[in-house]
């Protein structure tokens, strides 16, 4: 189980580190926020939280939309 919870906890670290260089108006931001959204899906599914994976993927959407927006 301590495995499992470890993949919560980077996704975590990820989305925070990415809130940072969102705050220095950071293009890595995004970047940042889809490897940690898309590692708390996965996690999400593994624990069974299907309502947490709906809004990981929703949010991997929305990033990959927020980079390209900001990328031009």
């Amino acid at each position: 189980m301590m495995g499992i919870e470890l993949i919560g906890w980077v996704a975590t670290l990820l989305l925070l580190v990415g809130y940072y260089f969102n705050a220095q108006k950071k293009l890595i931001s995004w970047v940042l926020w889809m490897v940690g959204n898309s590692t708390m899906l996965a996690y999400a599914i593994l624990i069974d939280s299907y309502s947490v994976a709906f809004l990981s993927f929703v949010l991997v959407l929305l990033n990959v939309y927020g980079y390209f927006s900001w990328k031009r």
